[in-house]
């Protein structure tokens, strides 16, 4: 019965991405929506994505997770494809993106291990895309689709993560991860985001199994993760190692293991900041704040840029700030404060969100806090909100896709915590 029901999934798959294909061809033109794209036949571009997503589809029924969640991830590719191949079309009708320039340096260069550069995302970037075009295609959205492909996968990983932390195979909360509209939207662009995307699942699985268990085999993953983020972006790894703190003081009683933790979370996070601090020229504290109104200052660009009143000038500005910074990068744009089909869409997203981290303030338990996941999982996503808010604040637009990176920790702790508390979890299925 279930190969029966995975065989009309593809089934209907196939369909779904004909009537895509040939809607989007009578109604709106490959070509004209792509007029931005640095491809000369973007007809044969397109179908190459096309049977790549064909290919990819398929590639699921081998992978060696359960079928229920193979039915799953089938499905969330249908909307992840229909997005990614359909209304994404849209997107870069009207827009000029950086995927442009990430194509069309790939196209004009070839590959080299010597050309990566841990910490520096665009020559990364530029690389990867080079390493796509040797082994698969010279297409533009072809690279797109493997990119949604990467993205799903981060969101599963994240689930599995809320699979180990509830002890409950729920799929509700991977359809609601997958499908939720910025979540959907921005793990399937060609950028950064994706590959920023998988490394933070990673390491969100890594701690909540290590969290868990105990397993040696957690922090491991955890670690790829850590570095798959920084590799991209080098200032994610002080980020998102400085939480790990907490383990510290709620984790194990045995404080043996305590001291060894915590010693490589901090040997990790010096280094990871010496880097960070030798990539800006940080010497000084003064340096620090310069090196932030200069990254903060850059983003006040488009129709829904905006400034921080007097600018970063001192440590005590950047404190006074850094609520309204952090409020920003979690929760904004509100509705109607960018009047474009995505700010809107946004805008409803964070008014949904921001009633939901109230109701989950309203009900939580200071007893929730005991639990070192929990709390783990706040100091991630206050963390990362004080530190992205100064270039948040500074472009509203960006703001949602910025937040991808956190969403899923923000969107599962305030759903664990709004809980009504006298429901139980079911029972625990083997995943």
């Amino acid at each position: 019965m279930s190969i029966q029901l995975t065989k009309q999934f593809v089934a209907f798959f196939l369909i779904l991405l004909g009537i895509t294909a040939l809607s989007i061809l009578a109604i709106l033109g490959i070509e004209t929506a792509g007029h931005h794209i640095p491809q000369k036949d973007l007809i044969t571009d397109y179908f190459m994505a096309l049977t790549w997503a064909i290919i990819l589809s398929f590639s699921i029924l081998l992978w060696p997770i359960p079928t229920r969640h193979k039915r799953a991830l089938e499905i969330v590719w249908i909307a992840k494809i229909f997005v990614t191949l359909g209304i994404m079309l849209f997107y870069e009708y009207n827009y000029g993106l950086d995927a442009y320039y990430y194509f069309y340096s790939a196209k004009t260069g070839d590959f080299a291990w010597q050309n990566f550069e841990f910490g520096v995302g665009t020559p990364n970037m530029i690389n990867l895309a080079r390493l796509h075009q040797y082994f698969l295609a010279d297409s533009y959205h072809a690279l797109k689709v493997t990119s949604a492909m990467i993205g799903m996968i981060a969101i599963y990983i994240f689930y599995r993560a809320a699979v180990l932390f509830l002890k409950s195979d729920d799929l509700r909360f991977f359809y609601i991860l997958a499908l939720y509209p910025s979540i959907l939207f921005w793990s399937s662009i060609l950028g950064k985001d994706p590959l920023m995307f998988i490394g933070i699942a990673l390491y969100v699985y890594g701690v909540v199994g290590w969290g868990k268990s105990g397993k040696g085999q957690y922090i491991l993953w955890g670690a790829l993760g850590v570095w798959i983020a920084s590799f991209i972006r080098l200032w994610y790894a002080p980020i998102l190692l400085a939480p790990l703190a907490v383990f510290f003081i709620l984790g194990t009683k045995n404080i043996f293991a305590k001291i060894v933790f915590i010693g490589i979370v901090a040997v990790a996070f010096l280094f990871s900041f010496s880097l960070f601090a030798e990539r800006f020229s940080i010497e000084t504290t003064q340096d620090l704040v310069a090196a932030t109104n200069t990254i903060s200052s850059s983003w006040t660009h488009g129709g829904s840029g905006q400034e921080i009143s007097g600018g970063v000038t001192s440590v005590s500005s950047m404190l006074a700030f850094a609520p309204i910074g952090s409020f920003t990068a979690l929760f904004r744009p509100l509705p109607g404060e960018v009047l474009n089909a995505f700010g809107l869409l946004s805008g409803l997203e964070n008014f949904i969100l921001l009633w939901l981290t109230f109701l989950a303030i309203k009900r939580s338990r200071l007893k929730d806090l005991k639990e070192p996941l929990v709390l783990w999982a706040i100091v991630l996503v206050m963390s990362w909100s004080v530190i992205y808010g100064f270039v948040s604040f500074q472009n509203l637009g960006s703001a949602a896709r910025f937040k991808l990176q956190i969403l899923p920790v923000l969107l599962g702790l305030i759903l664990y915590l709004s809980r009504h508390r006298n429901k139980f979890y079911p029972p625990h299925r083997n995943c």
